[in-house]
């Protein structure tokens, strides 16, 4: 004779352990929505849009779900950054990161997220080397002028798309290495500092080397030295920093993909496989490398201690130069 209480207990037992192995699968699987999101802090059309989508494309395929892009710019990347820190993490919201998004943070000290405490590097993605960039009218004819001018009683004047770009940062960096002199002219976007740049309003401008390739095409510019390891295929004309003797400045545009913090780590291991084999991808490859843009698809580990060394790097010049986001 069957005993009808246990029967029932052990059918609970069963539908239990089914229950949890289905929650388990469901985990290491992913996201469970009929797309990403992966949330660029930057307007669309931009190079970090074009480096964002061109790589989403690509892992789409590998991860069987569109990757849907949303762009929400705006206070200098915290509004985008913001959202997917407040997103549940369950692989279904990514964040696109660039430098700017940490140096923001640092310069936002009572922001609602903390980088290093709500979210998960996936892996970085690359970087792009930046360029010093003056006018072709400009008596600087080479690097060595520059420095010769920060070191002046004059000092240099130099300008960036707005306070605590990288632009702003490294041109700061550059000076503080030299003991030299400058003064920082902060515009609305890269496009009014180029402007002011080509007017010989500023003597000096960082850019990045995509910025600095379209630049050059102009002939309006001179390009005096790239933070890049070796010469780029596409300014190979331009002398890096290590031939010049400056091997040591090297800032660079880096960009990395994040998820919220308590993201399940086979979730994320799983992002970082589609997403590495897009990055290695020979067709994107060979799209970003007329930027100048270096792919490197860093794991987790490697990534998180990347960031926190770029942390680390221009919170120092932000406080060497005390700047203030209301600058």
């Amino acid at each position: 004779m069957y005993d009808t209480r246990k029967i029932i207990a052990r059918l609970a037992m069963l539908a239990t352990a089914v229950l949890g192995a289905g929650a388990n699968a469901g985990a290491a699987e992913g996201c469970a929505a009929p797309y990403i999101k992966m949330v660029v802090p930057n307007p669309a059309g931009g190079v970090g849009d074009v480096i964002s989508r061109a790589i989403a494309e690509k892992a789409s395929t590998y991860l069987g779900k569109t990757i849907v892009i949303e762009n929400r710019a705006g206070a200098t990347t915290t509004i985008g950054t913001d959202i997917v820190a407040k997103a549940a993490p369950d692989g279904c919201t990514v964040l696109s990161l660039t430098t700017s998004g940490v140096v923001a943070s640092i310069l936002m000290p009572k922001l609602a997220y903390d980088l290093q405490r709500d979210f998960v590097p996936i892996l970085g993605i690359g970087s792009f080397p930046m360029v010093a960039v003056v006018s072709v009218g400009s008596k600087i004819q080479s690097f060595a002028d520059l420095e010769k001018a920060a070191k002046s009683p004059q000092g240099v004047v130099y300008a960036s798309g707005g306070v605590g770009t990288l632009a702003h940062l490294s041109a700061a960096r550059l000076v503080n290495d030299w003991g030299g002199t400058a003064l920082h002219v902060p515009f609305r976007g890269s496009a009014d500092a180029v402007q002011a740049l080509l007017g010989n309003q500023v003597q000096l401008f960082f850019s990045s080397s995509a910025e600095a390739s379209s630049l050059a095409a102009t002939g309006k510019v001179r390009l005096l030295a790239i933070t890049s390891e070796k010469r780029l295929a596409s300014l190979p004309d331009v002398p890096t920093m290590g031939e010049l003797g400056y091997g040591n400045f090297n800032p660079r545009l880096w960009y990395a993909f994040l998820a919220p913090a308590r993201t399940p780590p086979e979730v994320v291991a799983r992002l970082y496989d589609a997403f590495a084999k897009a990055v290695t991808d020979k067709a994107v490859q060979e799209r970003f490398a007329g930027l100048g843009f270096a792919t490197d698809a860093t794991n987790s580990a490697s990534a998180t201690a990347y960031m926190k060394s770029e942390a680390e790097r221009w919170g120092k010049v932000i406080r060497d130069n005390n700047i203030q986001a209301s600058q």
